[in-house]
């Protein structure tokens, strides 16, 4: 049952308090507990410690451990993937702009805390939901934004097309402040992300020819203060900045051409860079993942001067994190504009790297597929091909439909997603993912070790099985998040929960 609410600011639900600081005669002693406890991490093994003390060791650890706090998952993983099984989750609620269903756009997709409220930016600012989908509160931000925001802390950070970068509080809605890094910002969705006290965002929007847009230059600023710390220019513009963190003080991230950054996040400086000679005069909207222990990042573009269109070619490549190096390359028979989710996939053994190559929608019969391939030597493990689509004008679903409403509403009159959402992979090793036909995928692997049900929405290709589930439009990168008992998919214009 879809539940369509009234977009209104509220109060949100009554937190507790946090847990204090140590002050006057009560800091030695709880300087003592933290010691001893420290010492209790050291020598307690998982063997022998009880299930109550190993939950205050992990809460020690991770002060504020949010489910889904940025589009690429869980904070240390970042690789797309959730421990989360979808198993009985149905369609709990649906959310949009209470005047209708076109009359705003979304950028991404949610963000989920640890109280399971739901945070999604869009076109008329950032609304913050509970988990039965009732507006907690409203923010309009210091300009139009299009990016999602992330969670640090107590924290939603992120930018707007203004040139400018914000921090609001997650549980009242008020900003905390706001700094302004250049005169504009690119018109493109970016998934700016933060760690260990640095939040790293772009800003400078892109003039290099033929392709405007996206920025030109990542900035490095304070969490807490929004003081700028650090800028880099790229070689050509971050197109849907998307900043992984392998959690060695560094931050990796993906250019436009298919150039991959490692930089200091604590001052920005750069450790390498690697411009694959091939491609520099290539395009695509896609970006990059981390592999396990972060010994590898995976990345999607195109090749040689190609751009996204139907009929050309991609490439998946994999590179060492210490320095940059290539180990190992996959072409793609479709355009590659989208995001690697790097996991292990059902009934198949080594750890794989999913990618969802297909054009961008600029015509009819496009095609796309979802990729499975070896994490460690880019071997294809399974493919399943989709059957071609064509949209209303050539256009995704619902950027035909909606063009004259959002016109009047004075926003961006399409969407203009990519062929496919970033895909996710499930704790039972499925891979969810978002098409630009309206359609979510679940794709189960291989037809061998399928146990569930048949029906008309599931179709086998190649070997593989997946189902088809129609919602409504299409799905920009960002589309999935999940977290304990709760899938949510956002598309360009309605965020979906699926729930237990």
């Amino acid at each position: 049952l879809k539940v369509f609410l009234k977009v209104k600011s509220a109060w949100p639900r009554a937190m507790g308090q946090g847990p204090g600081h140590p002050m006057g005669p009560m800091g030695a002693a709880f300087l003592l507990g933290s010691w001893s406890l420290a010492l209790a991490f050291t020598d307690c093994q998982d063997a022998t410690c009880s299930a109550q003390f190993l939950q205050v060791q992990a809460q020690a650890r991770s002060p504020t451990s949010h489910p889904w706090p940025h589009f690429r998952g869980p904070q240390g993983q970042r690789s797309g993937a959730t421990p989360e099984k979808w198993t009985n989750h149905t369609l709990k609620w649906s959310y949009h702009d209470p005047k209708g269903q076109y009359h705003n756009l979304h950028a991404g997709g949610p963000v989920i805390d640890q109280d399971e409220n739901l945070y999604q930016m869009t076109s008329k600012g950032l609304f913050a939901l509970n988990s039965s989908g009732h507006v907690l509160w409203h923010y309009e931000t210091p300009g139009r934004s299009n990016n999602e925001v992330t969670l640090a802390g107590d924290y939603l950070l992120g930018s707007s097309k203004a040139g400018n970068a914000f921090a609001v509080h997650r549980r009242t809605g008020k900003e905390v402040w706001v700094t302004n890094l250049a005169p504009d910002a690119g018109g493109d969705c970016g998934y700016p992300a933060a760690s260990e006290g640095v939040f790293v965002v772009g800003a400078v929007s892109g003039r290099h020819p033929p392709m405007p847009g996206g920025n030109e230059r990542v900035f490095g600023l304070d969490v807490k203060k929004g003081t700028k710390l650090w800028e880099y220019k790229t070689d050509v513009p971050v197109w849907n900045l998307t900043p992984l963190f392998p959690g060695d003080g560094s931050t990796v991230f993906m250019d436009f051409a298919g150039g991959l950054y490692k930089l200091n996040l604590t001052t920005g400086a750069e450790l390498w860079k690697t411009l694959p000679g091939c491609c520099r005069s290539s395009f695509s909207d896609g970006g990059a993942g981390l592999g396990p222990k972060n010994h590898l990042v995976y990345t999607c573009s195109n090749f040689g001067q190609n751009f996204g269109m139907e009929g050309t070619t991609g490439i998946v490549r994999a590179f060492f994190l210490s320095n940059g190096t290539e180990k190992w390359y996959k072409m793609t028979t479709m355009p590659c504009n989208t995001y690697p989710s790097v996991g292990h996939i059902a009934n198949v053994d080594p750890l794989a790297v999913v990618v969802a190559p297909g054009s961008f929608m600029t015509g009819e019969n496009r095609h796309g597929e979802v990729l499975a391939l070896d994490a460690h030597t880019g071997d294809q493990l399974w493919r399943h091909l989709v059957k071609p689509y064509s949209g209303l004008l050539g256009m995704a679903a619902g950027d035909a439909e909606g063009t004259a409403v959002r016109l009047k509403e004075h926003i961006s009159p399409q969407c203009v997603p990519a062929h496919w959402s970033a895909p996710m992979i499930d704790g039972n090793g499925m891979v969810i993912v978002g098409r630009s036909d309206g359609s979510m995928y679940k794709v189960y692997g291989p037809e061998s070790g399928f146990k569930g049900a048949r029906s008309k929405n599931v179709t086998v290709d190649s070997g593989t099985v997946a189902e088809e589930i129609h919602l409504g439009s299409a799905f920009l990168h960002g589309a999935l998040a999940a977290a304990p008992g709760i899938f949510a998919i956002s598309s360009c214009d309605t965020l979906y929960v699926f729930q237990k």
